[in-house]
């Protein structure tokens, strides 16, 4: 029962990351507005998501390696986990270039053809 309750926060994290995973979906809308704004907290928030889906499967790998010893194909599943979490936090430190990218363009729409004067990006 103990090693049971040791996966809940895991199957948690993995169900976050899958739920918002199927939440969030291409900024299309906030593309055709030209919204840098919002493209920027949408790319945060992206890469949020990103490095949590790493953390999991860090956690998952940490697991794999604890058991390696009673079954020897637990290396192959240490292997992908560790794949993964490479894997994750390369596109998390893209979507983190992208929403800097982004922060640089201070207009958010096309009818919105100046700066103002008082104009201040928000630092997240």
């Amino acid at each position: 029962m103990k090693q049971d309750l040791r996966w809940f926060p895991v199957m948690f994290f993995v169900a976050l990351s899958l739920l918002v995973g199927c939440a969030s979906s291409q900024p299309k809308e906030l593309v055709e507005r030209r919204d840098h704004s919002g493209l920027k907290v949408w790319y945060l928030t992206e890469s949020a998501t990103l490095r949590a889906k790493a953390e999991v499967m860090r956690e998952m790998a940490a697991e794999y390696r604890k058991h390696q010893i009673r079954s020897p194909y637990l290396s192959e599943l240490t292997r992908h986990c560790e794949n993964l979490v490479e894997r994750y936090a390369k596109a998390a430190e893209d979507a983190e270039a992208l929403a800097k990218v982004h922060a640089q363009h201070p207009l958010s729409s096309s009818r919105n053809t100046q700066v103002p004067e008082d104009f201040k990006l928000f630092s997240f």
